[in-house]
């Protein structure tokens, strides 16, 4: 029976469930040194020490354990955003300098893994269900990382707080650090950012 044809299932059991990881671990490291194009199926099962049945009983395809990887490389760029932010800086901060702080350690992560950021970018421009997925899980954890920042900085402060307004103040942020991770601007980085933190700071702070 072709292995790609079983049903796959989700692990209940501790020793299922770390093997499972293992194997999303694998993948993550190679495709953040190689590439996901040049990360293949074999390639992932030799880096976890896993058979090729035991992937199969997981994921349908490469493009099923992307997701994990998408999952991951999100929680790794927007996950420590909030409480780095937030130890830095007062809670009575200038609006846009906490949000030069966010862009500006957005950047730093997004250099530290620019092969993968450029290459989950393109992705996500030629695949739609990948592209989707990379919006519900951008969501989720923009989300979660605006609601710590609103409950510590947004003290005393009339912003902006509207599903709405965030999203496009998250993809105008995320839009920035794309662009500049794979085009690159004329003016220097610093200046972008900190146009960008003044531009967003005047649209999410109601005077």
């Amino acid at each position: 029976m072709d292995p790609k044809k079983k049903t796959v299932r989700n692990p209940v059991q501790d020793r299922s469930i770390a093997r499972k990881e293992s194997i999303i671990d694998a993948a993550y490291r190679l495709v953040k040194r190689n590439g996901y194009n040049e990360t293949g199926i074999r390639d992932i099962v030799e880096e976890a020490g896993v058979s090729i049945g035991t992937f199969y009983a997981y994921y349908k395809d490469k493009n099923d354990i992307a997701l994990e990887i998408v999952r991951k490389y999100s929680e790794e760029f927007y996950g420590n955003l909030a409480a780095e932010t937030i130890g830095l800086l007062p809670e009575n901060a200038d609006l846009t300098r906490i949000i030069l702080e966010i862009l500006t350690r957005m950047r730093k992560s997004a250099l530290k893994n620019k092969k993968l950021h450029k290459e989950f970018a393109i992705l996500s421009l030629s695949d739609q269900a990948l592209a989707s997925a990379v919006k519900k899980i951008e969501r989720e954890r923009i989300g979660t990382e605006v609601f710590k920042l609103l409950q510590y900085f947004g003290k005393g402060r009339k912003l902006r707080s509207e599903p709405s307004a965030l999203l496009v103040a998250q993809r105008a942020m995320d839009d920035i650090i794309t662009y500049m991770v794979l085009q690159g601007f004329d003016i220097p980085d610093e200046k972008i950012l900190e146009e960008t933190a003044l531009m967003i700071g005047r649209y999410l702070e109601i005077s």
